[in-house]
């Protein structure tokens, strides 16, 4: 028995020390990055170098930041400022600009994306044809997007806003209001 626990306890020291290592590694390919970043086991990162994370961010476990370089397009670039937490199983997809300004809440399964498979060659598959942006996507401080909500690219969410649950945003939601539905729509102000 206690051999198991030596072996465990050694197991566990030494998966800290992967994690510390590659930590370290990931904050050195960031393009910037602020004090206290945790990243949880599990998540991915595609291309740091166009990712800037400020203090005291929190990207859960299984979280995926995909960075997609467009040919011919200008570098992406994904902001993500202090004191924002991104849930389990979030994926943010930048090809052109997503800013997530000061302690935004981002639940669960949230997917954030400005960038979209073309579909209009019927003699191609989806799969197939190129990946375009039609815009920035930029979410304000304060702002909780609720658990399954899709952020669609060339929106703007507001401060201080709540998106229910699995909507879908297609267009801007301004400051102090509540939004679900798929596709979202306003359903109150916040006084």
């Amino acid at each position: 028995m206690i051999v198991w626990k030596t072996i465990v306890s050694f197991i566990v020291i030494v998966r800290r020390i992967v994690r510390y290592a590659e930590m370290q590694l990931l904050r050195s390919e960031l393009k910037s990055c602020g004090k206290n970043f945790r990243i949880d086991y599990g998540a991915q990162v595609e291309h740091p170098e166009f990712i800037s994370i400020s203090d005291d961010v929190t990207i859960n476990s299984h979280a995926w930041l995909s960075i997609v370089p467009l040919p011919g397009a200008h570098e992406p670039s994904l902001e993500i400022a202090r004191g924002t937490y991104i849930g389990r199983f979030a994926t943010i997809s930048c090809a052109n600009r997503i800013v997530i300004e000061e302690d935004v809440l981002i639940s669960d399964r949230v997917f954030i994306t400005d960038v979209l498979h073309g579909f209009g060659d019927k003699s191609l598959p989806v799969s197939r044809q190129p990946l375009y942006s039609t815009g920035t996507v930029e979410i304000g401080s304060g702002t909780w997007i609720g658990i399954g909500v899709s952020v669609m690219p060339n929106v703007k969410i507001g401060k201080h806003c709540v998106i229910g649950a699995n909507a879908v945003v297609t267009h801007d939601i301004p400051d102090y209001h509540v939004a679900a539905g798929a596709p979202a729509r306003i359903i109150r102000r916040i006084d």
